[in-house]
């Protein structure tokens, strides 16, 4: 019974410091010491041992050797990284849904694609992330992999949208940029094109050229 009950207080606990991180109020390199966030959010010390654990295997924290966590930035590399392992896996998502998609998940990706030019025309980089974070999550829950799922659950999770909350014109030019190429995924999708779909998730989609709008 312990164990169901620390499951929630964990995710809690792990949901409100990821936020803190998004949001710049734990800034890069601040000490996230256990029994603090215990204090802070009057929680047991176990959840919150365990979600500091999981936010440093998501790439929000680093260990530090006899003191802790601190706040760890997503760079460049890190953002490379990422990239290069997302390209392929999202690519081989798409392929394998490309059978199974309906015309409600077409219809649903569509409008999704609409959605997204309205919240960059209004400023709106937050609800733009989450919206293409809809689009991927879409065909990936078609594509009958679930261990390719949690892959890339976990790879897209290090994706903030941190990254987007900047007043940067070459930043929205690079939104418009990957909602088109929304557009031509759907073209793809409805063609039932699975092979060219991957190599166009992989290879542009995911180009190593835009790793810099993703950093934080």
């Amino acid at each position: 019974m312990a164990g169901h009950v620390l499951a929630p207080l964990k995710q809690r606990v792990y949901q409100e410091l990821r936020a803190q991180i998004e949001r710049g109020e734990l800034a890069q390199g601040e000490k996230v010491g256990e029994l603090a966030v215990s204090e802070a959010m009057g929680v047991s010390r176990t959840p919150v041992r365990e979600a500091l654990i999981q936010l440093e295997a998501d790439g929000y924290l680093e260990g530090v050797p006899r003191r802790g966590f601190r706040v760890r930035s997503f760079d460049e590399q890190s953002a490379r990284e990422v990239f290069e392992m997302l390209g392929p896996l999202d690519g081989r998502a798409a392929l394998l849904a490309a059978p199974h998609m309906t015309e409600d998940d077409l219809a649903n990706m569509d409008f999704l694609c609409e959605s997204m030019e309205l919240a960059i025309a209004g400023g709106l980089t937050e609800r733009y992330y989450d919206l293409q974070r809809e689009f991927h999550q879409r065909y990936i829950d078609r594509c009958g992999n679930a261990r390719l799922q949690r892959a890339l659950s976990e790879l897209m999770g290090q994706l903030s949208s941190r990254s987007y909350a900047r007043d940067d014109a070459q930043a929205l030019d690079n939104m418009r940029a990957a909602n088109e190429e929304h557009h031509h995924m759907l073209g793809l999708f409805r063609a039932g094109d699975g092979a060219a779909l991957q190599d166009y998730v992989r290879d542009v989609h995911w180009s190593l050229e835009n790793v810099r709008f993703a950093a934080w």
